[in-house]
């Protein structure tokens, strides 16, 4: 599984991932910023199905219209990881990115996420051991 993180998480998270192999990128990268930076949420999750990632985002209330537009066309798509607050509150700045990372981690390791497409919406949990 790929993943895109929606603009509200710092790059870290995934340069981070990415030091254990995993494909993952974040739209405030400079290397994402020409492709997914200032459009809108809707635009963000079409371009990610264009990308074949998933996004991890704690923003419910668009992409979720995102989401079921796509399911009631018909149309299948790679999914969203809702990291929401608690336990993964953003605005702990960089006291939350090891806990991101690990759960993430977690997540990308499991059976779910081997299904392709994922066409679904899964709420993000803590890794054993960050609970």
């Amino acid at each position: 599984m790929r993943l895109l993180l929606d603009e509200m998480w710092t790059p870290t998270i995934a340069r981070e991932l990415r030091k254990r192999d995993f494909d993952v990128t974040a739209i405030s990268e400079p290397r994402c910023a020409g492709r997914y930076a200032g459009i809108s949420d809707d635009e963000v999750f079409a371009r990610a199905q264009d990308d074949s990632r998933a996004i991890v985002t704690d923003n419910i209330a668009d992409y979720e219209q995102a989401r079921r537009g796509w399911e009631n066309r018909g149309q299948a798509h790679h999914g969203l990881l809702y990291a929401l607050n608690p336990p993964f509150n953003r605005h702990r700045g960089e006291r939350v990115i090891g806990q991101m990372v690990n759960a993430l981690a977690h997540f990308l390791s499991s059976p779910d996420a081997a299904q392709q497409p994922f066409n679904r919406a899964h709420y993000l949990r803590e890794a054993p051991g960050d609970a």
